[in-house]
């Protein structure tokens, strides 16, 4: 797990020349809410967001994020139909596939591609948390057909310590969803059979990979860990009673992928371009 402002830098080969040389930053956001739905954690409110390229929403924004009164104040917040805001939804985030769409513009498991990443958000909160059905298949068309150097995935739950040998034992410490069978657990799933071994093939291709999942925030702000095959799992997200959460940034220039724990208070203080870039200079 995390401690304090870490670190890691994914090599990569260098962007096409279509693309600029300049770093893109994107944030991650997750488990924004309080226990009333008529607000959201309050720093949040104080971070700027136009300083990142991608706004990458980790679910579980409020209580019931899907109240009239209460998406449209996400919404204001978050630019919800931005093709640059994409959003996990958690279990507090529950809707139809078509009530999301017309609220975001998008389907709850989608990708995006910029510079040379490819975003995929999931929604593990169908089929409890299993990824399976017209979900798996497009999931795995994008990494079939990926021309991407780095992929990007976004869930609310952390699927992939369910049966890891290393991860699975420490799930009912890092995550907000004990083990068990519910909505808002962690449940038992089809990572390790069935996602996992695709993604193994794509890294043996040359290809980075980070999975990070927003069930998180309660217990830890941070969950980082780094397998064997170099694939890269984060967890991040808010409690709003605690007083070092963090913030998970990413930057992407013409070589690499960096990411960091930046805590709040921090970045507020010092939000700007300069800074945001200095965090990732070597």
């Amino acid at each position: 797990m995390s401690s304090g402002i870490l670190c890691c830098v994914l090599s990569c080969a260098p962007l096409s020349q279509n693309n600029n040389n300049s770093s893109s930053t994107y944030i991650f956001l997750s488990h924004t809410r309080t226990s009333t739905n008529d607000r959201i954690f309050k720093k949040v409110y104080d971070l700027n967001l136009e300083l990142y390229e991608m706004t990458l929403l980790g679910g579980d924004l409020g209580v019931d994020s899907f109240q009239d009164d209460f998406i449209n104040h996400i919404d204001s917040i978050f630019n919800l139909k931005s093709k640059n805001t994409l959003w996990s939804v958690g279990n507090h985030d529950v809707t139809t596939n078509e009530n999301f769409k017309n609220l975001t513009g998008k389907n709850k498991y989608h990708s995006y591609k910029t510079n040379n990443t490819t975003f995929i958000t999931l929604d593990t909160q169908d089929s409890l948390s299993n990824i399976v059905g017209k979900q798996k298949q497009y999931f795995l068309d994008i990494l079939k057909n990926t021309s991407s150097k780095n992929i990007i995935i976004i869930s609310h739950k952390l699927i992939f310590m369910d049966q890891h040998p290393i991860m699975d034992g420490q799930i009912n410490k890092v995550c907000n969803g004990p083990k068990g069978k519910c909505d808002y657990c962690h449940n038992r799933n089809n990572f390790q059979h069935e996602i996992y071994p695709e993604l193994v093939k794509l890294k043996e291709k040359g290809i980075n990979i980070i999975w990070i999942g927003g069930d998180l925030g309660y217990k830890t702000s941070s969950f980082e860990y780094k397998d064997l095959n170099g694939i890269i799992f984060l967890g991040n997200g808010f409690w709003f009673k605690n007083k070092e959460n963090k913030v998970l940034v990413l930057s992407e220039d013409k070589s690499s992928i960096k990411y960091k724990f930046v805590f709040i208070d921090s970045l507020i203080k010092n939000q700007t371009k300069e800074y945001i870039n200095h965090l990732f200079e070597e």
